[in-house]
């Protein structure tokens, strides 16, 4: 039973809430003590809450999820685990994500709230339309910047707003084209959206979402600071966003864009290496 829930909560997929975390970071905040607690505090809130979705998402789509090859694995599809069981579980991780939030501040439950109400509309009738399925998805990373920003009661910039939409958007492509190559001929089995996403289309919204991220991303660097330093960090924003476009083009094996970013060196440490140089930025402005 353990092993069957860590499944549902997919622990893989936690590390897109740490887009929860960019408020702390660029607005310097990561200097005050009770600032770092409550935006730690804020990602393990959007984790539970997160999680629930997660469980929820293989509640409704356990039927299709048994045309794919990994995820017929899955508790719920594979039949281990009983749907009101795992109802049980999406309550109680719903519920360890939205009472803890309500004392760090009440707008942040908002914002959990309109990211489940967001994943519901998503699992039952969103995820069918093409092209509003992935914006959906970057939406939901847009709301995650949001509510660590809430949560810390700091400024956050359009800029970084549009640019995590952005990057997301970049994301969810690659999570499509990944699918596709996986599943083949039973891509639209798994997937109605699918069927009206060519490789070809797809590359192109990845370009520009790319091309979105870059230039956002630039301006914020550009507009946000009287300095010029942070304008160094662009080249590691550029190497990674490119470095990932060229992975994701070249995969054949249907990994998803976590899995393919968590295993690459030199993507790796052109995030490290953009970490790095805001550090040593920030102690110098």
């Amino acid at each position: 039973m353990f092993k069957d829930l860590i499944m549902l909560i997919r622990p893989k997929q936690w590390v897109k809430n740490l887009f929860v975390l960019v408020p702390l970071i660029f607005s310097k905040a990561f200097m005050n003590t009770d600032s770092v607690f409550k935006a730690l505090a804020v990602a393990l809130c959007f984790t539970a809450v997160s999680s629930s979705v997660y469980i929820l998402n293989d509640i409704i789509d356990y039927k299709r999820d048994r045309h794919h090859d990994r995820k017929r694995t899955r508790p719920i599809a594979s039949g281990r685990m009983d749907k009101r069981n795992a109802a049980g579980f999406m309550l109680v991780f719903m519920a360890a994500g939205l009472i803890p939030a309500y004392f760090i501040h009440p707008y942040v439950v908002l914002c959990l709230i309109a990211y489940i109400v967001l994943n519901i509309l998503y699992s039952v009738v969103l995820k069918k339309i093409a092209i509003l399925d992935i914006m959906i998805i970057a939406i939901g990373f847009v709301i995650r910047v949001i509510s660590g920003a809430v949560g810390i009661q700091v400024y956050i910039s359009s800029w970084v707003l549009l640019c995590a939409f952005f990057i997301s958007l970049c994301i969810g492509a690659g999570k499509r084209k990944s699918e596709k190559a996986a599943l083949m001929e039973n891509s639209t089995l798994h997937r109605k959206a699918l069927e009206n996403y060519t490789d070809k289309f797809l590359d192109g919204v990845m370009e520009i979402s790319v091309t979105g991220t870059a230039i956002t991303y630039s301006l914020y660097t550009i507009l946000e600071y009287e300095t010029q330093l942070p304008m160094i960090t662009i080249l590691f924003v550029f190497f990674g966003l490119l470095r990932y476009m060229q992975l994701i083009f070249e995969e054949k094996e249907g990994r998803l864009p976590e899995e393919i970013i968590l295993s690459d060196k030199p993507l790796l440490l052109s995030i490290f290496l953009f970490g790095a140089a805001w550090i040593l930025i920030f102690l110098t402005i």
